[in-house]
């Protein structure tokens, strides 16, 4: 246990202090700060800090969409890529909306092959032959009631020697994970992932009653890419790194991204940017920078507004952070402009769908520039409401009917019922 302490300690001298200094916590101590920990063989234990995703990795992708599209850059939903092929010295691509089935070509001096876990199958349309190929880690979380009030993060080993997690998100709590092999993309959720999570949740934790497949309010799965040299085999999890692989075919101006993480994901964009500029397309715009937050003379004018007009009063009770702290986290400079719906018409704060966390004029600003076509781009891939509000209580929302009429105006009945028949 304390090498362990001893590895957080470093990994809080390589993030240059920023965080706050781990600590070493005995049994005691923990039975005291944290009783949602079941302490029956816990010797001791440490704590320290990191980065938190307060919505998901779905809105936390998305902002870096939406961020690249203030800058010029080009992003389309639901397009599908058939084929792909060199002519002429350009990349021809096929490609297809998949939501009116129409096609269409892009034509572009280089391919980047950035399809996550379909990067292999996207190379043998391309007939691209590649050092590294992939294997698929399956994992699995369970989302349920609030089980602490605590905000931590409590990590555990599970009962097959890998971490467990149990997440704050809002009203609820994610707990899992699971770390299975898998040969395609395409999983779901077994019985046996459901009673693997429910069975460590219940272990690892003291808790008023057992946790049963009725408390589950959503699940969330999905396979990790991971990078291997050569074709197939089994992989050891333990053993096998997360590390990104950048594979690049000079003579055909193509690269393939393989493995890696999201954390990473900085790191990979600089990678895939300067292995561009060695095949003659530089990028056009070295100095600017499109990521992260505005300058802090904005987040000081924003704040300040939102000090003036009082925005924190209107925070609704069941809210987990103040207004002017959401609004500044999901949308930055933008968030200046819900300050003024909200200043001209008060209502434009509340929220409308319970422990959703969204409010009137949020949903309004998602409809104008968060390339929101479907129902579930809202729910699960702009926001974590699908997450965290059971289906049927969605289902019986009326602030849900009133949100698609902002989303999609006439098309709101449709997309409703678009929604609860595909999900």
């Amino acid at each position: 246990m304390l090498f362990v302490y001893f590895g957080t300690l470093f990994y809080w001298l390589i993030g240059r202090f920023f965080a706050q200094a781990p600590r070493y916590l005995t049994k005691s101590q923990i039975n005291r700060e944290e009783s949602a920990v079941n302490t029956t063989n816990v010797k001791a234990g440490f704590e320290y800090s990191d980065c938190y995703l307060h919505d998901n990795d779905a809105r936390f992708v998305f902002n870096f969409i939406r961020s690249s599209l203030n800058f010029g850059g080009i992003a389309a939903n639901y397009v599908e890529s058939t084929q792909a092929k060199r002519e002429n010295d350009l990349w021809v691509v096929d490609a297809k909306d998949t939501m009116g089935n129409t096609p269409f070509k892009i034509r572009a001096k280089a391919l980047v092959n950035a399809c996550g876990p379909y990067v292999d199958q996207h190379n043998q349309l391309t007939q691209q032959k590649t050092t590294h190929h992939h294997v698929f880690s399956k994992g699995i979380h369970l989302v349920v009631d609030r089980i602490t009030d605590h905000k931590r993060v409590l990590t555990f080993f599970a009962s097959d020697g890998r971490l467990f997690f149990v997440i704050p998100m809002g009203p609820k709590t994610c707990i899992g994970t699971t770390d299975t092999q898998v040969d395609s993309p395409e999983t779901e959720v077994t019985d046996a992932d459901r009673e693997f999570v429910l069975g460590n949740a219940n272990s690892l934790l003291n808790l008023k009653r057992p946790l049963t497949k009725a408390d589950i309010i959503a699940e969330r799965c999905g396979v990790r890419p991971l990078a291997i040299t050569g074709v197939g085999g089994k992989a050891d999890w333990v053993k096998l790194s997360r590390k990104h692989a950048i594979d690049v075919i000079p003579k055909d101006r193509h690269l393939s991204i393989f493995g890696g993480k999201l954390t990473d994901c900085l790191n990979v964009g600089d990678e895939v940017v300067d292995e561009l500029a060695k095949l003659g397309i530089p990028v056009p715009y070295p100095d600017r920078k499109w990521y992260g937050e505005p300058h802090d003379t904005i987040k000081d004018d924003y704040l300040h507004q939102a000090k003036l007009m009082g925005l924190d009063t209107l925070t609704n009770p069941s809210s987990s952070e103040p207004l002017s702290v959401r609004f500044w986290r999901r949308y930055g400079a933008n968030a200046i402009g819900l300050l003024e719906n909200i200043r001209n018409d008060p209502q434009e704060a509340e929220l409308l769908i319970e422990n959703a966390e969204y409010t009137r004029c949020e949903i309004e600003q998602a409809a104008q520039r968060e390339m929101i076509t479907k129902l579930e781009d809202f729910l699960r891939r702009r926001s974590k409401i699908s997450l965290v509000v059971r289906r049927e209580d969605l289902k019986n929302s009326q602030g849900l009917m009133e949100a698609c009429h902002i989303l999609f105006g006439d098309l709101a009945q449709e997309k409703y019922e678009e929604y609860f028949r595909e999900n």
